[in-house]
This record gives C-alpha cells, sequence and structure tokens, in this order.
C-alpha cells in the first residue's frame, strides 16, 4: 500500500443491555467513522429503556442532539426550564447542549426509545425544526413510522461498516422529516385549509400588489393568526413565499421568452427594475442576465 494512501477509520460499536432495579434497557454506543463525522448524520447511542421505578435524568452541555418518543407510561420532562408531561405518543427533539432533564412517573412509568445523534447539518435542522416547535414537544398519530425507523436504525447500527453508516445517515434524515412534517393534532382541517386557500392564492396573484392586512381581509383571518400559521406550516414567512414565486416565475420567462428584464421584472410583480435585480441576484447568487446567458 502507497504511504499516501488514506486507511479509513474503523468506528467501533458497543451493545449493551442492562437489568437493574430501577431500569430496563438495550442501547448500542457508536463511535462513527472519520468520514461518517464529517459528511452524514451518525448515531452516537441508540435504544430502548423501561423504567421500573421514578428516577430522574439531567444532563447539558452535551454536543449531541436527542430524539425520543414515548411508547407507553408517562413522565416529566423539562427543557430548557420548561416542565411538560408526557404520555404515550409523545415525542420529543432537543438540542443536549441545553439542559434538560427526564423523569418516569412512579404510579405509571414509562417506556422510551431513543437516539442521540450528530452531524454536520443537525443544528441546521435543529433551528428549523425550532422555528415551528419552539417548546421541544409534539404528540403524533404516526409512532409506528417512528418506532420502525429507530429499529431499523439498532438493526443497522449492529452491521457496523461503510454502507449501514450512509443507510443510517438516510434513516436520520427521515426521522428529522417527520418531526418536521408530522400530523400536528393541534392544528384543525379547517385551518389547514384556510392556509392552503391563502397559498393557492399566492400562487395565482403572486404578480399583483400583496400585503399581509390585503390577505387577512380576503380570508376574514386576523393578520397576527395568519403570518405565524403560516410559517409554522409552510416554514417560511409570507413575504418569503412571495419572492421565492416571483424569482421563479423571472427564471422561467428569463429561460424560455425574449422579453427584456426590466419587462420581466413587471410581470412578476416588481415594477422597481433595480430592486427586482438585488432580489434575483440574493436568491441565484448572479444576475437575471448571467442566469439567462448561464441556463
Amino acid at each position: 500500500m502507497s504511504t499516501d494512501e488514506k486507511i479509513p477509520v474503523r468506528k467501533t460499536m458497543f451493545d449493551s443491555y442492562a437489568t437493574s432495579d430501577i431500569i430496563k434497557s438495550h442501547r448500542v454506543l457508536n463511535t462513527p467513522s472519520e468520514f461518517a463525522r464529517e459528511n452524514l448524520f451518525y448515531v452516537q447511542e441508540v435504544g430502548y429503556l423501561k423504567s421500573l421505578k421514578s428516577h430522574t435524568s439531567r444532563r447539558e452541555h452535551l454536543n449531541s442532539y436527542l430524539f425520543f418518543t414515548v411508547l407507553s407510561g408517562s413522565g416529566q420532562f423539562t427543557y430548557c426550564g420548561r416542565q411538560h408531561t408526557l404520555h404515550a405518543n409523545d415525542c420529543i427533539f432537543i438540542d443536549c447542549n441545553r439542559p434538560y432533564s427526564h423523569c418516569s412517573s412512579e404510579a405509571d412509568p414509562w417506556e422510551l426509545m431513543w437516539v442521540h445523534f450528530n452531524g454536520r447539518q443537525a443544528s441546521c435542522y435543529y433551528g428549523f425544526y425550532e422555528s415551528i416547535l419552539p417548546h421541544a414537544v409534539f404528540h403524533t398519530e404516526l409512532q409506528t413510522d417512528f418506532i420502525t425507523t429507530l429499529q431499523t436504525v439498532i438493526q443497522l447500527q449492529k452491521i457496523n461498516d461503510l454502507r449501514s453508516e450512509f443507510l443510517i445517515s438516510k434513516l436520520l434524515t427521515d426521522l428529522l422529516t417527520l418531526c418536521i412534517t408530522r400530523n400536528d393534532s393541534a392544528s384543525s382541517q379547517e385551518s389547514t385549509e384556510k392556509l392552503e386557500q391563502v397559498r393557492d392564492y399566492l400562487d395565482v396573484h403572486f404578480a399583483e400588489k400583496i400585503s399581509l392586512d390585503s390577505l387577512a381581509e380576503e380570508f376574514y383571518i386576523s393578520k397576527f393568526y395568519l403570518a405565524r400559521e403560516f410559517k409554522k406550516y409552510y416554514g417560511v414567512t409570507i413575504g418569503d413565499y412571495l419572492r421565492t414565486r416571483r424569482v421563479t416565475h423571472a427564471k422561467e420567462l428569463l429561460r424560455f421568452t425574449d422579453k427584456p428584464i426590466d419587462e420581466i421584472a413587471g410581470l412578476c410583480g416588481i415594477p422597481d427594475s433595480n430592486y427586482f435585480s438585488k432580489m434575483f441576484r440574493k436568491s441565484e447568487g448572479y444576475s437575471a442576465s448571467e442566469y439567462r446567458k448561464k441556463w
């Protein structure tokens, strides 16, 4: 072997079963390969726990992200000073650098599945998640999807090779996607339909002058409620959604017509061509004329 060739760092895994008078658990600890640590989502610890007696666990300043779901029973969970009572089908997703603790109830000890994980994009996913659910806790009617994902992660973790690391990274991405796109029982069907109507309206009327006040009047809804729920449901503000829709239409006209850029700006609802140019460059990284030439 050439001395210039890099020898891949082998990850290590530890599979542990533990039973005491407090808990019964099965956990898999992992040290990822160098490649996984630099490029993928990776597991630090994943497992199952059944509390036999009430006990409290506290942590902070841990370079990790934690997801767990309550399979049965109940308990208390505290994150950044805010306390929550959790029951079956409740889930949490947190940044473990912040202080947190959890304690199973004495009368109805809980059963959990969890995963500690990390990765280069973990903070970005968590930041987006926190913007739509700042209290960290949610209830799901799709718990089977979360459980199946965690069970598959545990099985793949035992294979302990680079191929399994790619598959685990995909599963952790799926898990985060489930957290962000979950079925939120707190949102009524009527509210969801109203938000979809607003989005459809924006898709049709994006070239017109639209304000939050005009949308609230059009749909008989509080502008403050609309702004908050639209951001929570779609992950972007109404203003950002409009800008994205206008830039997308501009790209279509730049590629498939010979219309002048000033005219395209007006057709996208931005009569100020200087503002259009700044907005387009901010979105795409180069000017409208450069985009037309490149594509």
